[in-house]
């Protein structure tokens, strides 16, 4: 195996764009259709943590048709491709999309082959259906088979609920939680028994509400959705978690909140399945004390990503084995253990040992608890826009954080949300 790394420039998308187009002539090595070549070898491109070391290792190893050359691209990943497409030079035979970028590959479905196309009847149900769909085109072509997928979890300290006489069992947890203003009520026992709020900030919990929604922030046909019911009712969320006292008002990730989490004053956490490995990288100290249990309100999914075969590829067949050894249940399964990222194929689930438990959470059978609430994901539409149009809310939440007034903050929410999807 070769395995290189790049840097991707910073610069904007423009000047990326021009500089492979003037780097173009000097690509003679690369068919004019910018794909490999037909000796055999494979190209591959990831980011760092994209996939296993250990399962790029084994794949490359067993890779009958020739050489499989793996770069590990650093920095802004989709702006290399878009470069690597644009050029027509240096196209990989086989790429990662990241979650956050599919939306706009969407918009571009002629530059991927479509899976449906090569004959993946034999695995495609493996996968869950709403998270295909995040890769699927209007018209039916699906464009990469996910690599990881992102379902939330209510994680908790079972030692603090237990000094506060409230239920430390998943079961029991889920249950007394099972709406947010389960959970509210919840989190006021909580802190008047120890003093510990429930939310790390206001714009967390927006976030994880929105991912609850079958809709988010534009339609299908370019609509504002920012007014709409479902917007209004995670930042109604927020705002009251705030006015009950629930929320810390710290920034996620931060050297506050891993103080905060190390002292016990944040005991309860809503995050992705790779969240917890946040909680052990900056809590070492009270492993087995943490238990998981589903999220107040309902799944939410944050993050995972896509393996995806560019229509330049040449040999489409022998990309799409490569994808497949990649994304077998016994490497899914190596994948979570080695890099926390959550298998997407439930056939992963079956795996010797991946239900064994997890020590940091007092040998809890954690990927129980995220497989079920991967059964129950809503499918949602993503915009490309999305991220430009939501980021609005998520300003103006912290501004409510620290003092302004909700109603005037919501309105500025919706007038610079608006103004963003006109000027797109």
């Amino acid at each position: 195996m070769r395995l290189t790394t790049s840097r991707a420039p910073a610069a904007a998308l423009a000047a990326a764009v021009a500089l492979s187009l003037g780097l173009t002539a000097c690509s003679s090595a690369q068919p004019a259709d910018g794909s490999s070549g037909g000796d055999g070898s494979l190209s591959l491109w990831i980011w760092p943590g994209g996939l296993s070391e250990t399962v790029v290792e084994t794949v490359t190893d067993e890779y009958a048709g020739g050489d499989l050359e793996v770069s590990v691209i650093g920095d802004d990943f989709k702006n290399k491709l878009l470069t690597s497409f644009t050029a027509r030079s240096d196209i990989p035979d086989i790429t990662g999309v990241k979650g956050e970028d599919m939306p706009y590959f969407l918009q571009e479905p002629d530059l991927f082959t479509d899976l449906n196309e090569l004959g993946i009847d034999d695995i495609v149900g493996e996968f869950p259906e709403w998270k295909l769909a995040e890769a699927t085109t209007a018209d039916g072509k699906l464009l990469g088979l996910p690599i990881d997928i992102g379902p939330t979890g209510l994680f908790y300290r079972e030692d603090i609920l237990s000094d506060a006489g409230l239920p430390t069992d998943p079961v029991e947890l889920a249950a007394a939680t099972s709406t947010w203003e389960d959970y509210f009520s919840f989190g006021e026992q909580l802190k008047e028994a120890t003093g510990a709020h429930l939310q790390v900030s206001l714009g967390g919990l927006f976030g994880i509400a929105m991912g609850q929604s079958e809709t988010k922030f534009v339609s299908p046909d370019g609509e504002f959705l920012g007014e709409s019911d479902a917007v209004r009712h995670a930042w109604d969320l927020a705002v009251e978690a705030r006015d009950r006292g629930l929320v810390a008002g710290l920034e996620d990730g931060s050297p506050d909140w891993a103080s905060a989490v190390n002292a016990g004053a944040l005991p309860t956490l809503v995050g992705a399945a790779w969240y917890a490995g946040d909680i052990k990288g900056n809590a070492a100290d009270t492993a087995g004390l943490w238990r998981v249990t589903q999220t107040p309100g309902g799944p939410a999914n944050i993050g995972g990503s896509f393996l995806t075969i560019p229509a330049a590829t040449e040999d489409k067949a022998a990309a799409l084995e490569v994808v497949k050894a990649l994304l077998s249940p016994a490497n899914e399964a190596v994948m979570y253990t080695e890099t926390g990222n959550f298998p997407a194929r439930t056939a992963a689930f079956d795996e010797p040992g991946l239900h064994d438990g997890d020590d940091f959470f007092g040998g809890q059978d954690t990927v129980a608890v995220f497989a079920e609430a991967s059964e129950n994901m809503p499918i949602v539409y993503n915009s490309p826009l999305d991220n430009q149009v939501s980021a609005p809310y998520f300003t103006e939440l912290g501004n409510v954080q620290t003092g302004k007034d909700p109603d005037q903050a919501w309105a500025d929410a919706v007038a610079a949300a608006k103004a963003a999807l006109e000027s797109s």
